[in-house]
């Protein structure tokens, strides 16, 4: 049955396209706030009004007639519109949408404790894909690895869901129980994991049996990790460590400042650590500042595919500046440098807004840190841990980490 909505469209609409005006009155200002620019709805270009215009009449036709009246969620509503607006950059699992919520969690991951299962997610190929697990968490102690495609969460498929959707599935209050199904090598594996406070060991070392090398292994860049990561070396310096393995094999980045720190401390005052391309196409030198304490002790750096972010940065450097080795996997490949940009109700974008390259001028967006020497773990071998190696011999160190291994024979001649 067809029914006259005319004049009750008409005044829907006249309503819709006076809240549109306002809203762009709105973004307009906040625009010119923050950038300084001085703009108007005038200054729009055609392309940008016929999408705005596009926007409220498809939101017109919603709101008039979608028959679910209870579905109807202009929140819900407009966070979708921004999520999918994100989407169509490209830049999967790195720009993103968070709310209110979201943006909490995500600050209190940087300070290195959280409630969940200590796995940390990225968006790839339209896949939701296991980076790293954190050491002792209860996703490491179960077995997932970095690889592993996440295909359902307690037992509903999220084949179809962002990575923000997923990650809110998984997270829980502390001691329940979520199961996580995986896809592995073509074969589905269960994870029935409980969830619970995770504090991550920032930086860990151990001095490999009968010689002066050091192992440190770097989980995360947080909010202190730059000092922990000192502090580690300065330790094993004490211990009797002259040669160091600096391991970020798993270790997802985070706070881009403390890559610039810790290059600080191997490279030289004016050496390049990275180069930032922003939307112009300009690139700027971002070099050591001077008055940074450095060491010139011997170093090898490990990596694989579960290195991203701040670590294929740290990495990059110390390569291009020919500071230390590279050994390992091609790394994970996240080169957009992110800004967050809040909005109004406490949630926020996460937006790249520059891609970083290596000294040498190598992109590593979706390419990684290509190490000088691969050197694979071989089938089901994990990388060892400080942790883990403390109760094992040389030889038996050396035998089960062949990354590792070949770290160590290259720091002999040095």
């Amino acid at each position: 049955m067809w029914r006259s909505t005319a004049k009750g469209r008409d005044l829907r609409r006249a309503v819709v396209w006076a809240l549109a005006f306002v809203i762009v009155l709105a973004a307009t200002a906040f625009a010119a706030y923050t950038y300084g620019r001085s703009q108007s709805p005038a200054a729009w270009g055609k392309e940008d009004r016929e999408s705005l215009a596009l926007f409220a009449e498809a939101l017109d036709r919603v709101r008039d007639d979608y028959v679910d009246r209870e579905a109807i969620d202009p929140k819900k509503q407009t966070y979708g519109a921004i999520e999918g607006m994100l989407d169509t950059l490209g830049d999967e699992g790195h720009t993103r949408f968070l709310t209110p919520e979201e943006r909490e969690r995500n600050r209190k991951s940087l300070s290195g404790t959280y409630v969940g299962i200590g796995v940390t997610l990225e968006s790839e190929d339209e896949e939701i894909v296991v980076v790293s697990s954190v050491e002792g968490s209860p996703a490491d102690e179960a077995g997932m690895e970095s690889g592993d495609v996440v295909v359902a969460v307690d037992g509903e498929s999220v084949r179809e869901e962002d990575l923000s959707e997923v990650v809110e599935k998984i997270r829980g209050p502390e001691g329940s129980e979520v199961e996580l199904t995986v896809l592995r090598d073509d074969e589905e594996r269960v994870f029935d994991l409980e969830r619970a406070e995770i504090e991550t060991p920032v930086a860990s070392w151990v001095l490999i049996p009968g010689s002066d090398v050091a192992q440190v292994h770097l989980t995360s860049f947080t909010n202190d990790s730059a000092e922990k990561l000192w502090q580690a070396f300065e330790e094993a310096r004490t211990a009797g460590a002259r040669r160091f393995i600096l391991d970020l094999r798993n270790n997802p980045g985070g706070d881009l400042d403390q890559a610039e720190k810790m290059a600080g401390y191997f490279l030289e005052p004016g050496n390049v650590i990275y180069i930032r391309r922003d939307a112009s196409g300009e690139r700027e030198e971002i070099k050591v500042e001077p008055g940074e304490d450095s060491t010139g002790v011997p170093i090898v750096v490990l990596v694989n595919e579960g290195s991203a972010s701040s670590s294929e940065i740290l990495a990059g450097a110390l390569r291009d500046n020919d500071r230390a080795t590279v050994i390992g996997e091609t790394t994970f490949g996240t080169g957009t440098v992110l800004s967050e940009f809040t909005l109004r109700d406490g949630s926020a974008i996460l937006l790249g807004v520059a891609e970083w390259l290596t000294p040498d001028g190598d992109f590593i967006r979706e390419t990684g840190i290509v190490p000088e020497e691969k050197v694979e773990l071989g089938e089901d071998a994990e990388p060892l841990t400080p942790g883990e190696a403390r109760a094992l011999s040389r030889e038996e160190i050396l035998e089960r980490d062949a990354q590792l291994k070949r770290a160590f024979e290259e720091l002999q001649g040095r």
